[in-house]
């Protein structure tokens, strides 16, 4: 080899991604809880549930309290930091002190050096690097601080709430200030952005248990050790083409999913509350046909595409007896499905639908894999799905 041709290989080497750079630290993301609003029509209220696991319903306002949000991490490493959102607020929220507990030790977070931050609306915000090792699949508890009179966010997830008396709280259902954690590794994995409603969030599965699908897939790779992350973008009640209970899934799609620090897939699972709210009254005027849900699948594979994501749809699952079923939803979620079958613009498809539907009855939901509303599947139904997503989907 000549000294010339040397030089010049040494260059393209250090040109090329993941060679030379192959131990460079960088931030990706571990864990999401996507931001959400009151936008779009609004039904009757839904009755309260005093069974439902995630725990009852908590204050939408708060003052001199810590609420504690615990965060299923999908990615290694020796640093994490913490992404806090007043995406939706109106108006200034004031943190106090944030600490982040895990395998023993607490520690303080800081953000530019203090201890606190105040929030402007709309505006996102960085914690400073803290100096904790985690593994793939290790829950921290991240405890914020309101000092102040403070109206949470909207989207809600099970935490405690400890006020002036130190007594910590039975979980309640408080809105989240926590959107994500990223972790610093020299060894990124690719991070798969699952994107979807409730079925994505996760509604329906036990608080004790692993979590909803994306999060059980989340488990098969790491003990695959395979080289990918996996966290939840879901938000219940959200619809692909309209507004209602959060902003759109097209609305969303960027700031949820493509701008996720390391993201190179995206597993769509949305369509399900497009087809079914338009049978209540207040939903009416948005009735939609397969056409117009495929037409938005074509958005998404495109905009996510130009980002240099690859793109994973999914079946649509069964809804015959869920509350706003009608023949008319089941015949749009037939032909969409048929489309995603059919269909070769995007990567893979994953096919829930198949895997869940009861076999004797293809409009339902087998028994044992629904969790009580025929909607919204088990524990079960959620093994079912996440081991239905080849470990190779993104690669």
């Amino acid at each position: 080899m000549s000294m010339k041709f040397a030089a010049a290989l040494a260059l393209s080497l250090m040109a090329t991604p993941g060679l030379a750079q192959a131990d460079a630290l960088r931030w990706v993301a571990a864990y999401a809880y996507a931001p959400s609003n009151d936008a779009g029509p609004r039904g009757p209220a839904s009755a309260p549930n005093p069974n439902d696991p995630r725990g009852p319903l908590g204050p939408t306002q708060v003052e001199t309290v810590t609420l504690t949000q615990t965060a299923l991490l999908t990615v290694s490493g020796d640093r994490i930091r913490l992404r806090l959102s007043n995406t939706y607020g109106d108006q200034p929220i004031v943190v106090g002190a944030v600490t982040v507990s895990h395998d023993g030790q607490t520690i303080a977070a800081s953000f530019d050096g203090a201890t606190g931050v105040t929030l402007a609306p709309g505006a996102a915000w960085l914690s400073d690097p803290v100096a904790l090792p985690v593994s793939a699949l290790d829950r921290v508890a991240v405890a914020i601080a309101y000092p102040q009179p403070t109206t949470l966010p909207t989207h809600r997830i099970r935490q405690t709430m400890r006020g002036a008396d130190e007594v910590e709280s039975a979980p309640l259902r408080l809105g989240a200030l926590l959107s994500g954690i990223e972790v610093e590794t020299s060894h990124p994995p690719g991070v798969i952005v699952a994107f979807g409603d409730s079925i994505t969030e996760g509604t329906g599965s036990l608080p004790s248990g692993p979590g909803g699908w994306p999060e059980r897939l989340a488990a098969r790779l790491v003990e695959a050790k395979r080289p990918w992350a996996v966290v939840n973008a879901g938000i219940g009640g959200n619809r692909l083409l309209n507004q209602g209970s959060g902003p759109s899934g097209l609305e969303r799609l960027d700031a949820d999913a493509l701008v996720a620090s390391g993201g190179r897939c995206l597993i769509l699972l949305e369509g399900i509350n497009d087809i079914g709210r338009p049978a209540r009254p207040a939903y009416a005027h948005q009735a939609i046909t397969a056409e117009d849900l495929i037409v938005g699948y074509r958005q998404v594979i495109a905009r996510a595409h130009a980002a240099g994501f690859k793109v994973v749809l999914a079946t649509i699952l069964p809804f015959e007896g869920a509350n706003y079923f009608t023949a008319d939803g089941e015949a749009i979620r037939q032909s969409v499905n048929a489309w995603l079958r059919a269909q070769i613009e995007t990567d893979r498809i994953v096919d829930f639908d198949a895997v869940l539907r009861d076999p004797s009855t293809p409009s339902k939901l087998l028994p044992a894999y629904h969790s009580g509303d025929w909607l919204h599947p088990s524990d079960a139904g959620y093994q079912v799905m996440a081991d239905a997503v080849p470990l190779d989907a993104c690669d």
